[in-house]
């Protein structure tokens, strides 16, 4: 979920591409067996049964380096372009997006001014009380990540600092009412975010060398599980990160490259079972809400 201004970044990293069509039950889209009745709210494993979510809420989201917001659907592996952000910006760039339960966006930009975008009400725009660089945090990475496996309640995190060439950043809680960050802990390296419906909450990581994606303690900001994905290693100049239905989805445009590629990345082994071409497309920022599905 950001833009790198154009200079090469290698990363010190310590720390959602393509779905087939739908599987059986208890079966990821990437071949993973799953748990159907234990990670969600109906019987099928996955939050948003049964608890007022919007179908709208169920997808990935995707902001585009021309401000192009569009809906990522990975079962059909295609994009829906919902139109332009017109958020009042000042000619700042889209930088990262998170996505809530209700399917409006929160889309930080690189000027450091967060926006709150109705996804459903013609993307009208309104700037969200966040104070540029509290407590040092002047841009970031973010993802909603319930606070219970298959509840309803979440919360937003978010990490970073001055800028992603930094070695480290700050695992931080944003209160979506007072606008205010609960400094958690600190990162090595600087993720994007993406939550599940599980309650955990990981971080993909681009770099030169060492790219990787790795489940972030939400307490600490410390390693729990790491996926080394050496195959995505280069000068990372555009990306994003979500998940949704079983696997992560990595949307990274390296070096010269001319768009983005979307590889789907099985959470259960952390390999890469997947890419599409997203052609035409520079995204630099993803979100999903915590009511995606587990499975699919």
């Amino acid at each position: 979920m950001r833009r790198n201004p154009g200079t090469a970044i290698s990363l010190a990293l310590a720390l959602a591409a393509c779905g087939p069509d739908k599987h059986g039950p208890g079966t990821t889209p990437d071949g993973d067996t799953g748990n159907i009745d234990g990670s969600g709210g109906g019987n099928d494993g996955n939050p948003g049964n049964g608890d007022g979510c919007p179908d709208e809420a169920k997808l990935v989201y995707v902001v585009d380096s021309n401000n192009t917001l569009s809906q990522f659907n990975p079962p059909t592996k295609t994009f829906t372009d919902l139109g332009t952000l017109a958020c009042p910006a000042g000619g700042a760039a889209p930088f990262s997006m998170a996505i809530a339960r209700d399917a409006t966006a929160w889309v930080l930009y690189d000027s450091g001014d967060l926006f709150r975008v109705e996804t459903k009400n013609n993307l009208a725009c309104t700037k969200a009380p966040w104070v540029r660089n509290t407590q040092g945090l002047a841009k970031f990475g973010m993802g909603f990540s319930t606070d219970q496996i298959g509840g309803t309640a979440d919360s937003l995190f978010v990490s970073g600092g001055s800028g992603p060439s930094a070695s480290t950043s700050t695992l931080a809680k944003l209160d979506m009412s007072s606008f205010q960050p609960t400094t958690l802990g600190t990162v090595t390296g600087w993720p994007e975010l993406t939550g599940t419906g599980k309650a955990e909450l990981w971080g993909f990581f681009p770099g030169t060398s060492n790219t990787r994606v790795v489940q972030i303690d939400k307490t600490s900001g410390s390693a729990v599980r790491t996926f080394s994905l050496s195959t995505l290693n280069g000068d990372p100049k555009a990306w994003a990160f979500a998940f949704h239905g079983g696997s992560f989805w990595v949307f990274l445009k390296k070096g010269s490259e001319a768009y983005t590629t979307v590889y789907q990345v099985s959470s259960m082994t952390g390999g890469i079972v997947g890419q599409t071409a997203a052609t035409g497309r520079s995204i630099v920022g993803a979100g999903v809400s915590t009511c995606a599905p587990v499975i699919l």
